[in-house]
């Protein structure tokens, strides 16, 4: 699972302290994508990080998420 963040980003800090415990218990590992270093990521998420994209769905999940959410989210 790719969660695509950048430096300084307040919202991605929110978001990954959220992320982190719900991944553990599902088992899944977090590859951190800073858009700034790839731009591809870049040009299709600037606008909207933080962002996470599981290779297991067909969409991604935008923020705002909470708990519920990435529960439903994540395989």
């Amino acid at each position: 699972m790719r969660f695509y963040t950048t430096s300084g980003c307040r919202l991605c800090d929110e978001a990954y302290a959220l992320l982190v415990p719900v991944a553990r218990r599902r088992g899944v590992d977090i590859e951190c994508v800073d858009i700034m270093d790839d731009p591809q990521a870049e040009a299709t998420y600037a606008e909207s990080i933080p962002v996470i994209d599981c290779d297991a769905r067909a969409d991604v999940l935008r923020w705002p998420f909470d708990t519920a959410s990435l529960y439903r989210y994540l395989p």
